[in-house]
């Protein structure tokens, strides 16, 4: 019988397919084992890869095992087992998930029930909203990473989560968070600290963040947020609209980003995306609600005005410069991910999808 080498390893970034775990951005292929393992003369359940004659475990499967504390502090990337040592950048508290989501408060019993289901769980729901709520409470005290340590975030685990497999209510609550992205960003992570993620991989919460890249375009269209001040939403949304299509040129080639749309002296080149991502930016500024909205080939945008959604598509506007571009109830196009998009408005206005 062949005898092979044993080594306490631990396996980054595999992908898993069948018996064999293809490492990130190496050649080495590594092939799941039929070794047993006893601990104190009883055997234990150790799943085990061979990569060149060597047995190697992941070390959090044996940190559970051998019941040792492990975390992972990402601003260094560096790996602590047991304590961990005074000037990490790791939160202090350590916090142990218990395997049930947490919420201040039940906010999905005022959002239309209808959006619920196994992947638009009410628990994502509460941990996205409850952010969204708290959002200034939130953005005024985060870090670098855009993490707040004097808050108290709510959570939900994705239980078909793995970390080989993304679960589908982390997929959709990625989906959810992108058509939400403008001048805040709210991303999916977990709080520094977690003692036993590797039993929880699916456990989530949702982290609005302002990010200092965007300063160039927050000073530019200050004056500009300050003249909506006293307006309707309505006529807000008229004048938002104008003033991103005033800077920007409808050409598919070199698009320009948030900064350049608001700090050229010159209108810049920019596709649909361009003119989505801008109003969207300048009505959360503006603190209307509004989400992006994307098929295969297109993406426009809906806005909460006078008590309800509209359809508005920037880059036709520009084009035609007529209102009906502006506001309207029904659209030519199919969304790409209606699920989704309703679930994104009932985070932003609870029942209006009703």
């Amino acid at each position: 019988m062949r005898k092979y080498n044993f080594i306490l390893g631990f396996l980054c970034g595999a992908c898993i397919f069948g018996g064999t775990a293809v490492l990130a951005n190496t050649d080495v292929l590594a092939r799941i084992t039929s070794q047993v393992f006893f601990w104190n003369n009883e055997r234990i359940e150790l799943e085990a890869y061979n990569i060149n004659d060597y047995n190697y475990v992941r070390l959090r499967d044996a940190a559970k095992i051998f019941d040792v504390n492990i975390e992972y502090d990402e601003n260094t990337d560096s790996v602590y087992m047991g304590e961990t040592p005074a000037g990490s950048s790791l939160t202090p508290t350590v916090t142990t998930i218990d395997g049930t989501a947490y919420a201040r408060e039940d906010f999905s019993r005022l959002a239309n029930p209808d959006i619920f289901n196994e992947t638009y769980t009410r628990e994502a729901y509460n941990a996205i909203r409850q952010s969204i709520v708290d959002i200034d409470l939130i953005t005024a005290g985060t870090d670098e990473n855009g993490y707040n340590p004097n808050y108290r975030y709510a959570h939900f685990i994705d239980l078909g989560h793995s970390f080989e497999r993304q679960g589908e209510t982390i997929t959709a609550m990625n989906s959810v968070g992108a058509s939400l992205f403008g001048y805040y960003t709210f991303s999916l992570g977990q709080e520094p600290g977690i003692k036993n993620l590797y039993e929880y991989p699916g456990y989530r919460i949702c982290k609005p963040q302002v990010h200092a890249f965007f300063d160039p375009a927050n000073i530019a269209t200050e004056d500009f947020i300050s003249s909506l001040v006293g307006l309707s939403d309505t006529e807000k949304v008229k004048r938002i609209e104008t003033y991103i299509c005033d800077r920007i040129v409808y050409k598919d080639e070199d698009t320009a980003g948030i900064n350049l749309i608001f700090t050229s002296k010159t209108p810049v080149n920019g596709i649909c995306g361009t003119y989505s991502d801008a109003f969207v930016y300048l009505c959360q500024r503006a603190e209307i609600p509004c989400i992006g909205v994307r098929d295969d080939i297109h993406a426009w945008n809906e806005v909460y005005v006078d008590g309800k959604w509209r359809i508005t598509d920037v880059s036709y506007y520009d084009v035609a410069r007529t209102d009906e571009m502006l506001f309207q109830d029904n659209y030519h196009r199919n969304d790409g991910n209606p699920a989704g998009t309703k679930f994104a408005k009932e985070l932003l206005v609870p029942m209006s999808t009703k």
